[in-house]
């Protein structure tokens, strides 16, 4: 169950200044701002970033990707799927659930998920009911998750 409003974050200067936010307080390498400044530059209505705000402040965001096919084996048989990336909470916000409520947001679309799961957050992904697919991208374990049938 999702606690908190998930939005569809505006590709506009005020969200960009809300990443830059992000990249001074975050990870360095979750770090969105190029792309998310790319976005703006040329435009794209269909963004690709969501977000929650607290106190009118984006507390938490991540990236989403839909794949229509496939493009390697991470799921039998072959079929689309959501890929998030880049998932980030501001450190004065976590332990409020956002994390989860952005990861539940993704799951209520219905369709397989993959992920890959950064340094010291299988945990995290294993508590929403993803399982480790036993392949390693970039270092980093790739974590998927199915909607149940």
């Amino acid at each position: 169950m999702t606690f908190a409003k998930v939005e569809k974050l505006p590709v506009n200067y005020k969200t960009a200044e809300d990443f830059e936010r992000f990249a001074a307080q975050g990870n360095a390498e979750l770090s969105m701002l190029d792309e998310f400044r790319l976005s703006l530059i040329e435009s794209d209505d269909d963004t690709l970033f969501y977000g929650i705000y607290m106190d009118k402040e984006l507390a938490a965001r991540m990236a989403l990707t839909f794949v229509n096919e496939q493009r390697d084996n991470t799921f039998y048989p072959p079929k689309g799927y959501v890929e998030i990336s880049k998932l980030e909470v501001l450190p004065a916000y976590q332990g409020n659930r956002l994390g989860s409520s952005l990861v539940e947001f993704v799951q209520s679309f219905a369709k397989p998920v993959r992920t890959k799961a950064r340094v010291n957050s299988e945990a995290f992904w294993t508590r929403l009911n993803f399982k480790d697919s036993s392949k390693k991208e970039d270092n980093l374990s790739v974590m998927t998750w199915q909607p149940s049938k």
